[in-house]
């Protein structure tokens, strides 16, 4: 379930405690990053990437944040802005932890055409074209073969999802950069953009989707708990040899 949220609370707090998986902490992150508020995550999901106190350090967590004692980590933030048939006018805006993603809504192949600024790098026949940010490359963009990416990297990922050539490979760029994202005309079924897959709308062919980093950060507590690096070896084994 989304986090409920009241406007002039979060504007009125000092930091805002979330309890709940990655999902919860990265809906709860595009409500409150335009006002700068900082979350303390508190993991109650199963894996917790993002997450950063259990509840059992709860109230030590609690305490830290209230004293002023826990560092306050800078996230980058996407911003999605979709045009539609060819149009200069933007039509609507999305925001994203992780991710924000064009593909198809069967098991069809799309068609995207895709730019680093003014320049053309790929039209990809593939399933879908993923643009994370380095917090994302944790979630779907690895999934689909891209890197591990610290999340203090100044870099943006671009993923095509099954792409249908052995040399589309995963491309990171400077965030400085704005992505282009238009389905070509060739592409036959229902298409959507969805941010870090919790928010989607559909597209259509001459429908274009620009991705570049927000004007503004997450801002996330760390109350001492694992790093990135901790993480990664912890939660996924990471480069480990299996044994026996």
């Amino acid at each position: 379930m989304a986090p409920q949220h009241n406007d002039d609370e979060i504007a009125q707090s000092d930091f805002v405690v979330v309890f709940g998986g990655d999902g919860t902490v990265l809906a709860a992150a595009r409500m409150v990053a335009e006002r700068g508020t900082p979350l303390l995550a508190i993991h109650l999901g199963r894996f917790g990437f993002v997450t950063e106190a259990s509840p059992d350090n709860l109230d030590e967590a609690v305490a830290m944040a209230l004293e002023g004692k826990c560092e306050v980590h800078e996230r980058m933030l996407l911003e999605g802005t979709i045009y539609r048939g060819g149009s200069s006018v933007p039509d609507q805006q999305m925001l994203a932890v992780n991710d924000i993603v064009v593909a198809s809504g069967a098991v069809r192949m799309v068609h995207v055409h895709t730019c680093v600024g003014d320049d053309a790098i790929a039209t990809y026949a593939a399933d879908g074209v993923i643009v994370s940010s380095p917090t994302g490359s944790t979630g779907y963009s690895l999934s689909a073969g891209g890197p591990l990416v610290h999340p203090d990297v100044r870099a943006l990922m671009i993923t095509p999802i099954a792409p249908h050539t052995l040399s589309a490979r995963p491309l990171l760029v400077p965030d400085t950069e704005t992505i282009s994202l238009t389905i070509e005309a060739q592409t036959r079924d229902a298409v959507a953009v969805t941010a870090d897959g919790q928010t989607g709308l559909s597209l259509t062919p001459g429908d274009t989707v620009t991705v570049s980093r927000a004007p503004f950060n997450v801002r996330l507590l760390a109350a001492g708990g694992p790093n990135f690096y901790q993480k990664i070896r912890s939660r996924w084994h990471y480069a480990e040899r299996l044994s026996g």
